[in-house]
């Protein structure tokens, strides 16, 4: 059985551009307590397969845990943005790659216990090259890959990014790549 916990009270502790941060008091099975919540706009994860059958990786430096990760392409949701939209745009800003198919593949909460964000996963296909446009303080690395070397470094624990492996496997599972 659950326990609906009811908000008595919900104010903005901090807003960055990227998230805010709300702290509610609530009731709960117990009396009351405190909940911080992460509140996002959301995004979109791209796996982009080029004709040869390579999956776009990026490498990129990550401050929270001080080192480079290997990941999908992805962009947070502009306000009032459909996810598609997301993924065709942040694809073509982060990769310079504009996709000529482009499929929902799985939509998820990747942090429920704290953050309201919710991730849309896209497979992008028939790409053709175009420019980059990374924003001034982006310096990513492309790198392509076939699904099984980026399965592999799932595996060895070479890649820990949660969309990524979300979204290559779910491809995989569902015969898409």
């Amino acid at each position: 059985m659950t326990f609906e916990e009811k908000t008595i009270s919900s104010k903005v502790v901090y807003e960055g551009p990227v998230f805010k941060i709300r702290q509610h008091l609530v009731e709960t099975i117990g009396g009351q307590s405190q909940r911080d919540v992460v509140e996002h706009s959301g995004g979109a994860i791209m796996v982009a397969v080029t004709d040869e059958g390579k999956i776009i990786v990026e490498k990129q430096f990550r401050k929270p845990l001080e080192m480079d990760f290997l990941e999908l392409p992805a962009g947070k949701a502009d306000p009032n943005e459909e996810p598609e939209v997301t993924a065709v745009r942040e694809l073509h800003e982060e990769t310079g790659y504009i996709a000529g198919h482009v499929k929902h593949l799985v939509s998820f909460y990747p942090t429920c216990g704290y953050s309201n964000e919710f991730l849309h996963i896209y497979l992008c296909k028939d790409l053709t090259k175009g420019e980059k446009h990374w924003d001034k303080d982006e310096c990513i690395e492309l790198i392509e890959m076939y699904p099984d070397e980026i399965i592999e470094k799932i595996k060895t624990g070479e890649i820990q990014d949660s969309k990524t492996i979300i979204g290559v496997l779910y491809a995989k599972m569902m015969n898409e790549i």
